[in-house]
């Protein structure tokens, strides 16, 4: 669900997943702090579908 949001995401796009599950490798286009980005992915999409599907 994480990654077919980040995908519909304006310059983002998900394409893999690691071995075990634990983390989704994201492309972005135009990002100056990598670190922000992440951040704000896990607060704006991860964290509310945790919610929804905890």
């Amino acid at each position: 669900m994480l990654a077919g949001t980040i995908s519909l995401t304006p310059g983002t796009v998900s394409s893999d997943v690691s071995a075990d599950g634990r983390y989704l490798l994201v492309h972005a286009l135009d990002v100056a702090d990598e670190a922000a980005e992440v951040a704000r992915i896990k607060s704006r999409y991860e964290a509310r579908l945790q919610r929804i599907f905890a």
